[in-house]
Formats: C-alpha cells, structure tokens, sequence
C-alpha cells in the first residue's frame, strides 16, 4: 500500500511539473496559429456578420493554418491532435503530495507496529501494548466484525475493577484466531456474535437493524 501511494504521488508530481506544462505549451502553441483568425472572428460577428458567412470565407485559411499546425507539431514530436484544454498544475501537486504523504504514514504506522505482537499463555492472553488480560476477567467478547474484519473487542476488568476494552486483530497480527480459540474455550459471559438481518416487527423501515446476544458457557 505504501508503495502504490508513493507512486501515484510521483506520478501525480510528474504530471504536475512535467506533464501538464507539456500539455499546456502544446495548447498555447496550436491556438497561436489561429489567434488571428479568432480575432477577426470576432470582430466579423460584432459588427452584424454571419458565423456561417465567415466559415465560407475563411474556411481555405483554417485549414492552411492546421497544415502549418500539424508541420510544427511533427518537428516538435508532438501528436497531431492537440490538447482540449490547459490544465491545472496546481491539482496534480497537491494530490501528489497527499499520495506520498499517505504512503509515508502506512510505511511508518508498519516500522511501528513492526515489533509488537500478541500472544497467551495457560491464564490469559497480551495486547500487542504488552498489557495482560487474565481470562477470567473477561466478561463481554463481542465477534460481530470478525468474519469481515477479523476483529474480536474484548471487554475486561482490570485490577482495579474498572472496566476495558482489548482488540484482538487477525488482520494485523497471524495467529489472532488461535488466541480468540483459547479465550473462549475458558470464557463464561456474554458473547455477542451476529447482528439480525431481520428488522424488528415494531422498527421503522429505516431503523438499523439489532444485534443479537447469545450466552457462551
């Protein structure tokens, strides 16, 4: 991910310096070669004159300018068609910066999370913080998310009785499903594993749906 950020906001800066100035000098140069004919246009339509009156009488000195057009782009490398319009740089770097800037945070947030993990033992099981969380503190473990994203929330009492939340994330951390396993095989609480697809009788028809609770023992 890091890297398709990264080059999305290169390609975006490549663009932005390079890309578009191109583009834009192309555009420059191919109006340059009627910017006479547009005036007198303009002139002839101001003072009463018919367009189709003056596509007639100019219609031999369009298309000599477009021949001289194609035979400056042809020496120039350029494709004979040219660009709609000019574009704005200013986009490109700013995309471009936040691409990278993205990329960056997902390259930092992997070096961070790099040397954490999660693992249990016989009694209960660490946080990738390195916090213990003994099983049978454990009162609420709540599955709704874990077959679409893999993540457990854990609800606990510390030593002090205050009540917590862990994570339990399989997506980050290979192994997360062996310890979800063994906490439950010593869980007794509430266990909340699926939310109803069926609305209530009395809900609106645009209420959320409700999420049902099951006891594990």
């Amino acid at each position: 991910m890091s890297l398709m950020f990264v080059f999305f906001g290169l390609y975006f800066l490549y663009d932005g310096f390079i890309g578009y100035p191109k583009k834009n000098e192309q555009f420059r140069s191919h109006a340059s070669y009627f910017e006479d004919l547009e005036t007198r246009k303009a002139a002839h339509l101001e003072g009463g004159g018919m367009l189709t009156a003056w596509e007639e009488q100019t219609s031999d000195e369009y298309e000599a300018a477009e021949e001289k057009w194609k035979a400056h782009a042809t020496s120039m490398g350029w494709a004979e068609e040219p660009p709609e319009k000019l574009y704005s740089p200013g986009e490109q770097f700013f995309f471009g910066a936040l691409c990278i800037a993205v990329g960056l945070a997902v390259l930092g947030t992997m070096f961070i999370n790099r040397g954490r993990s999660i693992r249990a033992d016989e009694q209960g099981f660490y946080t990738d913080k390195g916090d213990r969380i003994l099983f049978e503190s454990a009162f609420r473990i709540d599955k709704r998310k874990w077959d679409n994203k893999g993540l457990a929330y854990v609800y606990h009492r510390d030593s002090e009785d205050k009540e917590k939340r862990a994570v339990i994330d399989d997506l980050k951390y290979d192994g997360a499903d062996k310890i979800l396993t063994r906490l439950l095989d010593n869980f007794e609480g509430e266990l909340v594993e699926r939310v109803s697809n069926e609305p209530s009788k009395t809900a609106k028809a645009d209420s959320a749906p409700e999420s049902d609770t099951s006891g594990n023992s």
